[in-house]
């Protein structure tokens, strides 16, 4: 159904073509092939607007952006300007047996580390200029503190992670 609604939408060659959702429900085979053709449509130099919840989607399709949090525009650009506009652009969710003011504190004291914000009881958002290489650091700071470091994930710069970075919390449907 999908694919017919974008064959029907494409179909008499408009000039801005616009989508909701393009890819929702499709395969993964599927969802490649329609990127594909939208990037060609594009290339023939029509203007395609897109509406996704999918970061990778945008991050893949879009020349330009514009993020939507509860109706407002939060941050707009080209994907590399967005992704390099999140401070430190690597995001390290930490999780750790406990975490107090003092934990925060030395962790937003590491040199690579521009922005450490607290999620819950246990949780840590650290945003940093590099990744895995800051682990060690993060071990030595939090058994200097008495903290057990139970969990660590990294993500690159990302449009998802700029969308946690502006709102603080996660993607939702």
């Amino acid at each position: 159904m999908q694919r017919m609604s974008i064959a029907r939408a494409m179909m008499h060659d408009p000039q801005v073509l616009f989508l909701d959702e393009p890819s929702v429900g499709l395969d993964p085979q599927t969802r490649l092939l329609l990127w594909e053709i939208i990037r060609e449509y594009n290339q023939k130099g029509r203007t395609i607007l897109l509406t996704t919840h999918n970061m990778e989607e945008a991050d893949t399709l879009c020349q330009r952006l514009a993020i939507i949090d509860h109706g407002r525009i939060i941050a707009s650009g080209t994907p590399q300007e967005l992704k390099a506009s999140i401070p430190g652009g690597y995001l390290l969710r930490l999780r750790f047996g406990k975490q107090s003011p003092s934990l925060r504190q030395r962790l937003g004291t590491l040199p690579v580390v521009t922005e450490v914000r607290s999620t819950d009881d246990s949780a840590v958002d650290l945003y940093a200029s590099r990744g895995g290489a800051l682990i060690p650091e993060i071990v030595n700071v939090s058994a200097g503190l008495g903290t057990e470091l139970l969990d660590v994930h990294i993500s690159e710069p990302s449009l998802e992670n700029l969308f946690l970075h502006h709102t603080g919390r996660s993607l939702r449907e």
